[in-house]
C-alpha cells in the first residue's frame, strides 16, 4: 500500500458513493489486488450510472474490460492536457497479461475542441469517451480520473467472429505430360539406295529403234524381266501433347 495510513482511507466508498459499484467490481474481479501492487497508475474510473453496459456480462470478461481502464502510467488532468499532437498511446492493464490481441492492450487519447476523449487503439475502434474529471489524486503516483462511459476494445468480451484462415492458394495447372520423341525407323527396314519415287527415268536413245507391237504369236514377256514399281516410304509422325489505481489503489483500498 502506498497510503501511510489505511484506516483514514479505507472509507473511501462511502466518501465517493457514486463510484461504489465500480469499487466492487474491482474487488470482485481482484484487479484492485493487482492495482496495488503497482507504484504508478492511472485508473479511468465509471460512476453507478455509466456502468450498465457491464450487466449480464461474465466476470472474466468484466475483468478483461475494467482492465483496459487501468493505464501504466501517471496522468492527471494536467499532464493529459500536456500531451503532444492529437493522438496519443497510452499502454493499460490489459497488456501485461500477455493475452492482448493486436492492440487491445493500448488506448488512445484524443484532444479536439470538445475535450479529452479515450477509447482502444484498436482500428475502427471509437474513441468517445469522455473525459469527466478528476476523482483524486496523489502524485506522481496514483490518478483516478472519471469517463463518460465503458470502453470496450473490440473482440475483448469475444463478441468478434473468429478470423478464418485464407483459403489455400489454388495449385499451379500439372504442367502437361513430355511428349516422347517421335520413333525413328530402324535402319534395318529400309531397302538399300531405294530410289525416290520422283526420279526420272533414263531417257531412251534417240536413235534406238521404234519397238515394234508384238504380234499374235509373240512369246510372253519373261516374268522374271518384269521389274516391281518401287514403293514411297511413309516416315510415322508423333503426336505432341501438353497462397482505480494510484489513487484508484488508494480509492480501492479505501473502498474495499
Amino acid at each position: 500500500m502506498w497510503w501511510d495510513d489505511v484506516e483514514e482511507c479505507h472509507d473511501y466508498g462511502n466518501i465517493y458513493p457514486d463510484f461504489a459499484q465500480f469499487n466492487a467490481l474491482l474487488s470482485q474481479t481482484h484487479l484492485a489486488e493487482v492495482i496495488n501492487s503497482r507504484r504508478t497508475i492511472t485508473v479511468l474510473a465509471l460512476t453507478n450510472a455509466h456502468l450498465g453496459e457491464l450487466s449480464g456480462k461474465p466476470e472474466d470478461v468484466v475483468k478483461r474490460i475494467l482492465s483496459t481502464h487501468v493505464v501504466l502510467d501517471y496522468f492527471d488532468v494536467l499532464k493529459l492536457n500536456k500531451l503532444k499532437g492529437n493522438h496519443n498511446i497510452l499502454t493499460n492493464l490489459y497488456q501485461s497479461t500477455g493475452t492482448a490481441d493486436d492492440q487491445q492492450g493500448f488506448l488512445n487519447v484524443v484532444h479536439n475542441p470538445n475535450g479529452i476523449f479515450f477509447g482502444s487503439a484498436m482500428k475502427g475502434a471509437p474513441v468517445d469517451a469522455k473525459l469527466e474529471g478528476s476523482v483524486a489524486t496523489q502524485p506522481y503516483n496514483i490518478s483516478v480520473l472519471s469517463v463518460s462511459h465503458v470502453i470496450v476494445a473490440p473482440g475483448i468480451d469475444g463478441s468478434l467472429a473468429p478470423v478464418q484462415a485464407p483459403p489455400p492458394k489454388a495449385a499451379a495447372a500439372a504442367a502437361a505430360p513430355e511428349a516422347d520423341p517421335p520413333a525413328e525407323s530402324p535402319e534395318d527396314d529400309l531397302p538399300a539406295d531405294e530410289p525416290s519415287a520422283d526420279a526420272e527415268a533414263p531417257a531412251a536413245p534417240s536413235d534406238a529403234p521404234a519397238a515394234a507391237a508384238p504380234g499374235p504369236d509373240a512369246a510372253p514377256a519373261d516374268a522374271d524381266d518384269a521389274q516391281p514399281a518401287p514403293s514411297e516410304n511413309d516416315a510415322g509422325r508423333a503426336v505432341v501433347s501438353g497462397v482505480l489505481v494510484g489513487l484508484a489503489v488508494g480509492l480501492v483500498s479505501l473502498w474495499i
